[in-house]
């Protein structure tokens, strides 16, 4: 075999061995390929409630709104009837989305804890997040009715009634519940919540002990509420229907909610920014990590291939290029992913691995190599 023939099978191997990488790479970074998951959320059989499963959402049908002369933004409450599934997941059971507001306020569970966030801007004009949490707030399978109601004077959390833990520098304001309603997951995240809700009431006013109280021997009595306006209920919903995708409203004003047919999360953007990711945690560490070292062998294989007709900085610098490609269909197609995320994140770091692969190949050493299996 002359040298010519020689150097023709080499680029042949190695650009069928391309070709498998980067298939390899896609079904990994997509499998299962599915947009439209059903939606596990199913009416309680013995009941007023909704069961969710591995991955449900509902969302209301509009913007939650204030009604005409309503009190001012900085008194609110939330009243949830809930029943986890397992006090060994962190996942968001409520959340607010408003398009043009950040500042979205997350009622989760971590593990067995209560957990609620939201972003603020502190005096240099920064977004930052707050939080506060209530330890031990959930059991596994027990009905309770959590209770979070602020004022000027702070937060105060409830379970079934009695005084969990108080807040003096966390306050919820009313513009932050005006938005979208969103059961089951985040509404920009994948982070599906299992359990039952079993009712939902949100008032545009801080609730007193006493009301607390009360509202709490109502939600338990299974018996009709009938809501007056000095109750200042903006959303109020039982989850009486056991049956069909609306759950209404008994609010007037208020917009019913919806049980979607297949499972989305509702605002998920599409190539978030890669400041907005930054997380300062262990599994963003880890995620950086495993991008970056699963590009680096594609880096290798792609640089080998265009050393043939190339010199080697051409060379690198396609295999590069080939790599942010790549990862830029990946995460264009994650978007429509319900469970992956859609972020700049991963093209860097993918980009940054691809380099490395790339750099820190010798084609000609891995030629070499491949020329020991040719025919002779």
């Amino acid at each position: 075999m002359n040298e010519k023939s020689s150097a023709s099978l080499e680029k042949k191997r190695v650009g069928i061995l391309c070709i498998v990488a980067i298939f390899a790479v896609l079904f990994a970074t997509q499998w299962p390929f599915n947009p439209w998951p059903a939606n596990n959320v199913a009416w309680l059989a013995d009941g007023n409630g909704l069961r969710f499963g591995r991955a449900g959402v509902v969302v209301s049908e509009g913007l939650l709104g204030l009604a005409r002369g309503g009190p001012a933004e900085n008194s609110c409450s939330i009243e949830l009837l809930l029943r986890p599934a397992s006090v060994k997941v962190s996942d968001t059971i409520l959340a607010f989305y408003t398009p043009h507001n950040p500042a979205h306020l997350l009622v989760r569970q971590w593990t067995d804890g209560l957990l609620v966030t939201h972003d603020s801007l502190d005096a240099a004009g920064k977004t930052r997040q707050t939080k506060f949490d209530v330890d031990r707030a959930f059991q596994t399978g027990r009905l309770l009715l959590l209770t979070i109601t602020s004022g000027p004077s702070g937060t105060v959390v409830y379970r079934d009634a009695t005084h969990a833990q108080s807040f003096p520098r966390f306050t919820i304001s009313t513009s932050e519940l005006l938005g979208q309603i969103v059961l089951g997951t985040s509404p920009v995240d994948f982070r599906p919540w299992l359990g039952e809700i079993h009712g939902l009431a949100i008032y545009s006013k801080e609730l007193t002990p006493a009301e607390v109280s009360r509202h709490y021997a109502e939600w338990i009595s299974a018996q009709p509420i009938k809501l007056g306006v000095e109750d200042a209920a903006i959303a109020r919903y039982t989850f009486s229907e056991r049956a069909g995708r609306e759950i209404h409203n008994d609010v007037v004003a208020g917009p019913n909610l919806q049980i979607p047919a297949t499972f989305n999360v509702p605002h998920k953007p599409m190539l978030r920014s890669a400041v907005k990711e930054f997380d300062p945690s262990r599994r963003y560490c880890n995620d950086i990590i495993l991008n970056i070292a699963g590009f680096i062998p594609l880096g290798i294989i792609l640089c080998v291939y265009f050393s043939f007709a190339h010199p080697r900085f051409q060379a690198i610098l396609l295999s590069t290029l080939v790599g942010t490609l790549l990862s830029f269909v990946i995460e264009v197609l994650q978007a429509y992913i319900p469970s992956r995320t859609s972020g700049t994140t991963d093209i860097i770091t993918n980009t940054l691995g691809a380099l490395i692969g790339a750099a820190l190949t010798n084609p000609n050493l891995v030629r070499k190599i491949l020329s020991r299996y040719q025919e002779p």
